[in-house]
């Protein structure tokens, strides 16, 4: 299903660990790139900061199939009063294919995950490593290498009057790697995921659409042994555009139903992760028909873990601004404030956004 996205929210295509699809075909060849910064501090005065250059390469093939390719180089660093430490690499290398089925109405995904991103982590690279992990953080980048990755899902919709009704089916299968230095062998377990969704126009200008899905996590293994089996996840989300002659809202709600167990990050370290509330909207002011002014906020509620850890309350808030400098070439410009509290803790937050689409 469709979703509610500006330019920049190419970035979450950097989160590679989770299903990274293409949700519709590409009609023209085009490259995504960019620059993002992001600082988090605490009372404690400790910092993480994240520096990433998404790169992102579509590619149509024919009328019924196109290619696309991602990568995102980033360096983290987590610094405190007398200690830093730094994690700096290229993630694997995304390669996605996405195939128009019969009369357009179902579409067939298929990716494989290169490894080209760190595995063998030592001690320091590690804790930076699970500092970005942390989901109300929203860091840009929080996946670095793994072993070689298969995955494939089928999506289809049909109308049903003014609805349009649709569902995919999907999964992944990883392979192993080893984390940490001096480790054992660390294999993933597979992934099974399905959902089903709508999509409603609400006159000319704006529409409704959501979905739910659930995930199923296969076991993870060291050494050959079964190590962790994560709870089957909920996820539900609902947007829609409001949109009139100069102004346009955009808004999405997500949540994300608790996961009971814990399961295994890319480092092979267990965590565990309450529910997570999302909300964020976008109000965007034409100026003229190449640029518009943008206001972009997000608020983020999550419950505690079974760990223990993982509350939080974030709210953020900040300008942008979107324009054409060509025909071809598009850029956006946004920075936002943050504020909140992370397990009891205060936390001020600061990012900023700078990204370029140049359709060939």
């Amino acid at each position: 299903m469709m979703r509610y996205s500006t330019l920049l929210l190419l970035t979450t295509a950097t989160m590679l660990s989770g299903q990274s699809q293409t949700s519709q075909l590409i009609k023209r060849p085009s490259l995504q790139t960019g620059a993002i910064f992001k600082r988090w501090t605490t009372e404690a005065n400790r910092k993480l900061d994240e520096f990433v250059v998404p790169l992102v390469v579509h590619v149509p093939v024919t009328e019924r199939v196109s290619l696309s390719l991602l990568n995102t180089p980033t360096h983290a660093k987590l610094s405190g009063a007398d200690t830093s430490f730094s994690l700096t690499a290229f993630t694997d290398t995304r390669l996605s294919a996405a195939i128009v089925l019969g009369e357009e109405r179902a579409l067939l995904n298929l990716g494989v995950g290169i490894p080209s991103g760190p595995t063998t982590l030592n001690i320091n690279e590690t804790r930076v490593a699970q500092e970005i992990t942390a989901h109300a953080l929203a860091m840009p980048t929080s996946y670095f290498g793994g072993g070689l990755e298969f995955s494939a899902s089928l999506a289809a919709a049909t109308e049903w009057g003014e609805w349009i009704i649709g569902g995919s089916l999907g999964g992944s299968y990883k392979g192993s790697y080893i984390p940490m230095a001096g480790s054992a062998k660390y294999l993933p377990g597979p992934e099974i995921y399905v959902s089903i969704g709508f999509d409603r126009p609400l006159g000319e200008r704006s529409r409704i659409f959501g979905d739910i899905g659930y995930t199923w996590y296969g076991k993870d293994k060291r050494d050959g042994k079964n190590v962790f089996q994560a709870d089957g996840k909920i996820n539900f989300s609902l947007a829609g555009i409001w949109a009139a002659e100069i102004w346009q809202l955009s808004a999405i709600l997500e949540n994300r139903f608790k996961r009971q167990s814990p399961f295994a990050l890319n480092s092979g370290l267990s965590v565990s992760y309450g529910n997570e509330l999302d909300f964020s909207a976008e109000l965007a002011r034409q100026m003229n028909p190449q640029s518009a002014w943008l206001i972009s906020s997000a608020l983020k509620f999550h419950s505690i873990s079974t760990s223990g850890n993982g509350k939080a309350l974030v709210a953020s808030l900040g300008p942008g601004w979107r324009t054409n400098l060509s025909a071809k070439l598009q850029m956006e410009i946004i920075a936002r404030f943050a504020a909140g509290k992370l397990d009891d803790s205060r936390i001020l937050g600061g990012e900023g956004n700078l990204g370029f689409v140049f359709q060939f």
